[in-house]
C-alpha cells in the first residue's frame, strides 16, 4: 500500500491515488503537520496514536502499527508543503473534516492546545474553511 501512495506522491501526474491509500495518506500528512504546524495538538506519538484508533476504529496496537507505515510514508515523501497540497487536492473535504474532528475532539479542551492559532494550523493543513472548522470549536 505504502509503494502506491509514494508513486502517487513523487509523481501525481503519473499515477492516481488509490481510495484504498486515503487513511495513509491522510496519517502522513498527521504525522508531517506534528513535526511543526500541530506540534501542540500532537506533542507524542501516542496521540496520533489515538486520532488514527478514533478515526479509523482501529484497536490501540493497530493504530501503532499504523502510524509506524504513515511514518515511513512521510519519511520517504517530496517535499512537504507539496504533498500537503496533493492530499488536499485529491482527498474529498468529507475525509479531511472527519479526521480534523478527531483530533480536535481529543485535543481536550485547555487553551494551551485549543487555541485559534491551532484551529488555523489544523485547518490549513488539511485545506478545510472555516466554515469546517467552526462545528469544532
Amino acid at each position: 500500500m505504502s509503494a502506491r501512495l509514494i508513486l502517487w506522491a513523487s509523481h501525481p501526474d503519473a499515477a492516481w491515488l488509490d481510495p484504498a491509500d486515503t487513511p495513509l495518506a491522510l496519517g502522513a500528512l498527521l504525522v508531517l503537520m506534528a513535526r511543526e504546524e500541530l506540534a501542540a495538538l500532537l506533542p507524542a506519538a501516542d496521540r496520533i496514536d489515538e486520532v488514527l484508533a478514533r478515526r479509523y476504529d482501529l484497536t490501540r496496537s493497530e493504530a501503532a502499527e499504523m502510524r509506524r507505515a504513515c511514518e515511513d510514508v512521510a519519511r520517504r515523501l517530496p517535499d512537504g508543503p507539496a504533498y500537503m497540497r496533493l492530499v488536499q487536492a485529491h482527498v474529498c473535504a468529507a475525509e479531511r473534516a472527519a479526521l480534523a474532528q478527531c483530533l480536535w475532539a481529543l485535543a481536550g479542551s485547555t487553551a494551551e492546545t485549543r487555541n485559534e492559532a491551532a484551529a488555523a494550523a489544523l485547518s490549513r493543513g488539511l485545506g478545510l474553511g472555516d466554515e469546517t472548522l467552526a462545528p469544532l470549536n
